[in-house]
């Protein structure tokens, strides 16, 4: 109801909470001094003008509306009219004082119980991490009557608002270097499951720093176009300038591939000054389906090549990935503009994401019953560890025999749940479980886009001559990040060996307690038999608390329970942090001989580390490296903290203050240092200058981690030896940083075994009487957690089943051939010894192995990473056998496979299939969705073991039919798998997941197995 009285304005202001009686009273007396009426508006015209409410504040007030200017904690000041923004609101966070937009949800999505969830899950993964090419994303405030998605505020314009004018072109590298940070973007959205849509000049934001982002707001599902919409007539307007040829199908929703071409035709749009075909809304889309690209002579020929392959009228015809996309256009872009500065950020952003993340906190947990860790079976033995560094190599030696047992002593019986030979049966105790983790109720998968991979933020290398610089920038970061990638291979090695990198168990000193064979001057060990107690150990019995029978199935409890690791002392963009009690590590035989494993690389870091910061490692308690977007071209930021009080100046020879610092900072060896206040002398941070400063300034508080990195980071205990936090997208978009030098051929497998959608994972290791390894996850909503824990411990089943091509194709010297032989069986003896449940709503995978399996597990990392590095070709004459590896896509079909999990979604089980078998796999989702099928299909109880890749793929098509079907070559089984093109290089077919009724309409060959009898 319209406000007439002015008594009644300053009642709704009250009422607003935009002021406080406080604030009122004397605006209210000051008014009353100088009014020269009693008009309402008029008071409103002079609190306007006196800066104390805003035009859109007044005319709500005036309007009798005031509750709507507030929404929750955050008080909106204005409200945008017009453009693709229309309808978002203004808003200041009130407790923090963060700006932000707040976009509202509408009534009728809210209010559908299918589109709404969708909406919910897609805002979730959008707010989970930012990224420099997308509007930030904060959260979804949901209301019961109105919800809005929160984004950051942005500085600068529409990209057509500022453009040079009407008609006229940008130049070349300006349109790719644009069209390439939104590539980047789209690459994220991608990946993480979902499509851009509405993918249009109205889409794309220019920052005053020259950076561009996408306003991809999941405020509504992406949905097929209503091209017959009367009440959508301007949006359509805007997308028949870009709308790809299969968008006019009926039914047919937006894809990544029809992303790619709409940028495509923004690109065009962008280097001649109009769009790519004119005429009426109909006219346009009947010339995307039929009418050829124009060829403008003045656009440059290889960009216009990359324009061509983006506006194939045929999707297969396109780039198949925005990464691809950003690739493509890098070389056209100027190496000092392929990163340009990000806008600044509010100093309310960490207050507000704090409070976001207190917000969001889970209650704390009930403290389990500390136990008795579980006893573990014995490790089975291999070969020994390699020589420590400045030792001379070892000679290479011929295959070791099995021990054999006295005369007169019984023969070690193999185990039954273990068979490994040389293990007696004697000493292998039954492992107990001292609690029981109930496995948590799964969700249903989000209907959403098969997930691609992120090429790195920065879009990579520059040109030649930036090169060197560059080089000699990140040469200090290489070696200190060297220590994240060996010690992830300390605690990740179940994981690490997919493809033949990472996992592999010598013994060093299995069989004897601890102690080397004495190398003998000609290169072999002596010849020592196990004595009776080696052979036949006395059993052990377990202290403390009574222990659960083992099922085989629930979760072992962790031997520790400290608090949360503190990662204070990195900077706020910390995405990897890795934190290593070192204390511990140094202060065991079991601990030196974990270091000693890591090899020449470790002892190079171990040794720089040391002569530049003259700190014996020794000395250290503990030793924290965090990477992130801040660090990258230059080094780790590091946190070390002494175990000792010493004076740390003195250390580094008493060096001068770095002018200006508080508290003070000192550049020791290329390195800035802060010794931490309050810990002077016993902790410090080191980095680079920028980064120690920031850290200075934030006050050397905990990092602003990405809302579930924090949740893992609640969940870790600081009692662990070591505990790694990780981004998985910041694995996979940082890899020259997480991974250099020759480290990077590991990037490729590690990227591959943990696959698309994990949002956060805390790997840890305790060295104890056992060795526990545990991993926690969480991924996107598509992945609830007890698939996604089930699913990565099948995953280690499947590295044992392609390792012996794997070795084989490493050649092996003889050195460590024996252990290269017993490889598979060393895994499945860590997979029958490896747990998965859900913990704290978080899928989880734990492992109990022998504690001398960990020098023995990071030794073998290091010698199968070095031999694939090095090619590791053996001497003449003593080569292994190797089977012909299959080269073409129907020798794969062909070849023999095992797979096994209790639950998958179509889509992850044809990756997992096509990833084992080396075959590239494609799904045309369209397709599918005229037939009635999904990708996200669940799959359960699929078990096939050493089988042909082909007969396994059209067992999947058959179970994920939409009706039952009795095989795949019947009438009933729409859905199918061809080949696709037949008559192309074998290096360019792939595996076309589609149905029947296309397959006929686009005159594909079927497979033998899909025909008809």
């Amino acid at each position: 109801m319209p406000v007439t009285k002015p008594n009644d304005f300053w009642k709704l202001i009250l009422e607003s909470g935009l002021m406080t009686k406080e604030t009122c009273k004397p605006l209210h007396d000051q008014y009353q001094q100088t009014a020269q009426n009693g008009d309402v508006k008029a008071l409103a015209t002079w609190l306007i003008k006196g800066r104390h409410l805003t035009a859109y504040q007044a005319r709500v007030l005036l309007a009798g509306r005031p509750k709507i200017l507030t929404i929750g904690e955050y008080q909106v000041s204005d409200r945008i009219e017009s453009g693709p923004l229309q309808g978002t609101l203004i808003s200041t966070h009130q407790p923090t004082g963060q700006p932000v937009w707040l976009h509202p949800i509408a009534p009728e999505i809210q209010e559908d119980s299918l589109r709404f969830p969708i909406v919910q899950r897609m805002c979730q993964l959008r707010s989970a991490a930012p990224h420099p090419h997308l509007i930030r994303c904060f959260h979804l405030r949901e209301g019961n009557k109105r919800s809005h998605l929160v984004t950051e505020q942005l500085d600068g314009n529409l990209l057509a608002e500022s453009r040079p004018g009407e008609g006229i072109p940008i130049p070349a590298p300006d349109c790719a270097r644009l069209c390439r940070q939104a590539a980047l973007g789209a690459t994220q959205l991608h990946g993480q499951g979902m499509v851009v849509g509405d993918f249009s000049l109205d889409q794309l934001w220019l920052e005053a720093t020259g950076n561009l982002k996408l306003l991809h707001l999941p405020v509504r599902p992406v949905e097929a176009i209503a091209w017959s919409d009367p009440s959508q007539a301007a949006r359509l307007e805007t997308l028949a300038n870009v709308a790809a040829p299969e968008l006019q199908q009926p039914g047919a929703a937006p894809s990544k591939l029809s992303d790619l071409y709409a940028l495509g035709a923004i690109m065009f749009d962008l280097l001649t000054g109009k769009p790519l075909f004119q005429g009426s809304l109909a006219e346009k889309l009947q010339q995307h389906a039929g009418a050829p690209v124009p060829t403008p002579p003045y656009i440059p020929a290889d960009l216009m090549q990359i324009l061509q392959y983006l506006l194939a009228k045929n999707p297969a015809g396109r780039y198949q990935s925005a990464a691809d996309v950003a690739e493509a256009l890098r070389p056209f872009v100027d190496a000092t503009q392929l990163s340009p500065p990000l806008a600044e950020v509010p100093s309310t952003l960490g207050n507000y994401l704090q409070h976001l993340a207190a917000q969001n906190a889970p209650a704390p947990a009930p403290q389990p019953t500390t136990a008795q860790p579980p006893t573990a079976a014995p490790f089975p033995t291999a070969a020994p560890v390699p020589q420590p560094p400045g030792a001379q190599p070892p000679l290479p030696q011929p295959p070791m025999p099995q021990p054999v047992p006295p005369p007169g002593m019984p023969q070690p019986v193999p185990p039954q749940a273990a068979p490994f030979p040389g293990v007696p049966n004697s000493s292998m105790p039954q492992p107990a479980v001292p609690t029981a983790t109930p496995v948590g109720t799964a969700q249903p998968p989000i209907a959403i886009a098969v997930p691609v991979g992120a090429p790195t933020a920065d879009g990579g290398t520059g040109r030649a001559s930036m090169l060197a610089e560059r080089i000699r920038k990140r040469k200090r970061q290489r070696k200190i990040t060297s220590i994240v990638v060996l010690c992830l291979m300390a605690i990740a090695t179940v994981v690490g060996g997919y493809y033949g990198y990472g996992i592999v168990f010598p013994p060093d000193d299995i069989a004897n307690n601890g102690t080397r064979d004495p190398v003998q001057p000609n290169g072999n060990p002596e010849t020592k038999g196990p004595s009776e107690t080696e052979l036949n150990p006395a059993p052990t019995t377990p202290s403390g608390p009574k222990l659960v029978e083992d099922d085989g199935q629930t979760l072992w409890a962790s031997p520790t329970s400290g608090e949360a690791i503190d990662l204070s002392g990195l900077p706020n963009d910390t995405r990897l942090a890795l934190v290593v009690r070192t204390g511990e590590l140094t202060a065991t035989p079991e601990g030196e001989r974990i270091l000693r494993a890591l090899g020449p690389q470790f002892a190079a870091v171990r040794s720089q580390l040391e002569g530049d910061l003259a700190l014996e490692f020794n000395a250290l308690e503990s030793l924290t490296v965090g990477l992130g977007a801040s660090t990258s071209g230059g080094p780790a930021c590091i946190v070390a903290k002494l175990k000792e009080t010493t004076n740390l100046p003195s250390l580094w020879g008493n060096p001068t203050p770095v002018a200006g610092s508080v508290p003070p900072m000192y550049q020791v060896n290329g390195w800035t240092v802060l010794p931490i206040p309050g810990q002077e002398d016993k902790a410090f941070v080191a980095g680079s200058s920028a980064v120690v400063q920031a850290v200075a300034t934030q006050g050397v508080a905990s990092p602003q981690l990405t809302r579930e990195l924090e949740q893992l980071r609640r969940e870790s205990d600081n009692q662990q030896t070591v505990s790694l936090l990780v981004d998985p997208q910041f694995l996979a978009s940082n890899t020259a940083q997480v991974f250099p030098g020759e480290l990077s051929a590991a990037a490729t497998p590690v990227q591959d075994f943990l696959g698309e959608g994990l949002r956060g994972i805390l790997l840890s290791g305790h060295m104890g009487s056992d060795l526990y390894l545990e991993m926690r996850l969480i991924g996107s909503l598509s992945l609830d957690p007890p698939s996604l824990a089930a699913n990565m411990k099948e995953k280690i089943m499947g590295v044992s089943r392609s390792l012996e091509e794997s070795v084989m194709a490493v050649n092996p010297t003889s050195y460590w051939r024996r252990l290269a032989t017993q490889f598979p069986s060393m895994v499945r003896f860590a997979y029958q010894n490896t747990r998965s449940g859900v913990e704290d709503d978080q899928a989880m995978i734990n492992c109990i192995l022998p504690a001398s399996a960990g020098q023995n597990l990071v030794a073998a990392s290091e010698l199968l990473l070095a031999a694939n590095m090095s090619g590791a070709a053996a001497p003449a004459g003593d080569n292994m056998p190797a089977s012909k590896k299959p080269e073409t896509i129907e020798e794969k079909l062909a070849s023999t496979i095992s797979i096994s999990f209790p639950q998958n979604s179509l889509e992850f089980a044809l990756r997992d299939i096509g990833e084992q078998a080396g075959i590239p796999v494609e799904i045309n989702g369209n397709d599918l969705q005229l037939d009635g099928i999904t990708r996200n299909k669940e799959i359960k109880d699929f078990h096939f073991k050493d089988k042909p890749v082909g007969e396994i793929l059209a067992q999947l098509m058959v179970r994920a039919n939409p009706e039952a079907s009795p095989g795949p070559g019947t009438d009933i089984q729409k859905l199918i798998f061809v080949i696709h093109p037949t008559d192309g290089p074998d290096e360019a077919k792939k595996l076309v997941v589609t149905t029947r009724k296309a397959a006929e309409r686009e005159k594909y060959t079927l497979p033998e197995v899909f025909q008809i009898k």
